[in-house]
């Protein structure tokens, strides 16, 4: 790989020799106007790099960055189709980390792993997790939610500086090149969630939380009958907190004629806080409650016209799902269409529910209970 250069151009050569690649090989909502890359080249925060490879162009990066010496934005590194599966990226990237040794650090922004549309597109996001990931970039302990996309940041660095300084960094370039009041609109930092078992002492914040999810239900007597010593089999609620803000619930039980598998309960987050990672970091940690538990299998049941928003990250996030049909059960309940959705806990494939009685009939009428429960003990009005 000797023959692999970095070679600085300028915008106009990037207009003539490398502007129909960047057109070809990033769909329109990744690519910023032309207009925008001119501009912030001219104030000098642009840099344009092509990758030649015996002199022939093979790819290209433009790396942001607005202080001399600090920290800078790889906003994109492109090999050409015909030249990849080469390493060429890699010696690329390499070569570009040494040159920039004495600088802050490089900073990357990779799509979320587990939010993309299906198992292909996530396979591709994990990927190039595994690629930054082998040439020494760090994972951040935030996400950035970016013109509406989730992204898991990371950082190739010697320096350790805070967090909350790198943020700063970052979002000072962004808002250099692309505007401070749109950034202000379209980024928004995702920290790490934490997380409070429901008891005696938070069993309000729940109750009124999760009512505020689902408006026409309620798990309080659920949550009630856990915290009494009523409820004998397994039941395990969690609040989700952003900082101090509760922001989610969710939680497991089980059903004791199935030994093997837990089921997801009243798992969901408030409004404003959707589409921004959070409900993914919600679902992996219940995951991982679960899989201590020594289950084979996590379940649930969910309505696909009732809850319809919630059916495509159960598709996404879940093996399989199947709709659900029992003699047994009321047949009110049918009009909403429900749906077993599973997921193997461990090395074994999941199998098909097959239309098992789970008795949601009973479920949905201790949710009315739970409103007036609610209502006696003063939660709500």
């Amino acid at each position: 790989m000797e023959d692999i250069k970095l070679k600085d151009i300028d915008i106009y050569e990037f207009k003539k020799e490398v502007y129909s690649y960047y057109l070809d090989i990033f769909p329109e909502d990744e690519r910023k106007p032309l207009e925008l890359l001119q501009s912030s080249y001219e104030r000098h925060y642009t840099k344009i790099i092509e990758i030649l490879y015996k002199n022939e162009i093979v790819g290209f990066m433009v790396l942001n960055r607005v202080k001399d010496k600090g920290y800078a934005v790889l906003d994109y590194l492109a090999i050409l189709p015909q030249y990849r599966n080469n390493k060429l990226g890699t010696k690329a990237l390499q070569m570009l980390l040494e040159q920039e040794k004495d600088n802050r650090g490089i900073f990357i922004e990779i799509e979320k792993v587990g939010l993309g549309k299906d198992a292909e597109e996530n396979l591709l996001k994990a990927n190039r997790k595994k690629f930054y990931e082998k040439l020494g970039f760090k994972k951040l302990n935030f996400d950035l939610y970016l013109f509406g996309v989730v992204y898991t940041p990371y950082l190739f660095s010697n320096i350790k500086d805070n967090e909350d300084m790198i943020i700063n960094e970052i979002l000072n370039i962004y808002e250099s090149i692309s505007g401070k009041e749109r950034i202000k609109q379209n980024c928004k930092i995702i920290k790490k969630l934490r997380f409070e078992e429901i008891t005696k002492n938070n069993i309000s914040v729940a109750a009124r939380l999760q009512y505020e999810i689902f408006p026409n239900s309620s798990a309080y007597s659920v949550y009630k009958s856990k915290i009494t010593g009523e409820r004998k089999g397994l039941y395990i609620g969690y609040i989700a907190y952003m900082e101090d803000v509760p922001i989610g619930v969710t939680g497991i039980y089980e059903i004791p004629e199935y030994p093997d598998t837990v089921w997801l309960s009243w798992f969901g987050i408030k409004t404003e806080y959707r589409k921004l990672g959070y409900g993914k970091q919600i679902f992996d940690y219940t995951i991982e409650k679960a899989k201590n538990l020594n289950k084979k299998y996590l379940r649930l049941y969910s309505f696909e016209i009732w809850n319809n928003e919630a059916q495509e990250f159960y598709k996404r996030n879940m093996d399989l799902g199947e709709y659900y049909y029992n003699d047994k059960e009321n047949k009110d309940i049918f009009e909403g269409k429900p749906k077993v959705f599973s997921i193997s806990l461990c090395d074994e494939k999941v199998e098909l529910w097959n239309n098992k009685f789970i008795n949601i009939s009973e479920d949905e009428d201790s949710h009315e209970k739970g409103i007036l429960m609610m209502k006696e003990d003063g939660i709500i009005d």
